[in-house]
């Protein structure tokens, strides 16, 4: 199946990503993905995938972001303080040492954590519920699992 005219593709090609380069998405404008059982062949623009490949079965992917599926979206809903400071060290090179060093790392926040009391606890995490309701997309509806199998599990995100 050839899924094109995304709205963005991020391929996230190269290698392993360290310092300034953490966070290069390898971001394709008008993106395609061409996939054949469970194997992605090809990623590029929805131009040259069309050309390249005429007789394929076709997803118009029009307002939508496509990315890779091996994101992992666990997250914790309560804990005390954030870490995104860390993560711009991070981005800027930092070695996880030196932000240990600095204060930071997860037992700073799992210390912060603990010593909070629940009504703090509460307080922190209801605006990260209230956005997490927000911004979720509606449940997907049951399906049988060949059906999903046949669908390549393809979710659509409209870009806001």
């Amino acid at each position: 199946m050839l899924i094109h005219s995304a709205s963005q593709l991020l391929s996230l090609s190269g290698d392993p990503q360290r310092g300034r380069a953490l966070g290069s998405l390898g971001i394709i404008e008008n993106g395609a993905v061409l996939i054949r059982a469970e194997d992605i062949l090809a990623v590029g623009s929805t131009r040259d995938l069309l050309r390249a490949y005429p007789d394929e079965a076709r997803l118009d992917a029009a307002g939508c972001a496509i990315l890779p599926g091996f994101v992992d979206p666990h997250t914790h809903l309560i804990w005390a303080g954030d870490r995104a400071a860390e993560f711009e060290m991070k981005m800027a090179g930092a070695k996880y040492m030196d932000i240990m060093i600095a204060g930071g790392g997860i037992l700073s926040t799992v210390n912060r954590t603990r010593a909070a009391s629940v009504e703090t606890l509460m307080d922190e995490s209801r605006p990260r519920l209230q956005r997490m309701f927000a911004t979720a997309p509606p449940p997907p509806k049951p399906r049988a699992a060949t059906a999903w199998r046949r669908e390549l599990s393809l979710e659509c995100w409209k870009l806001f």
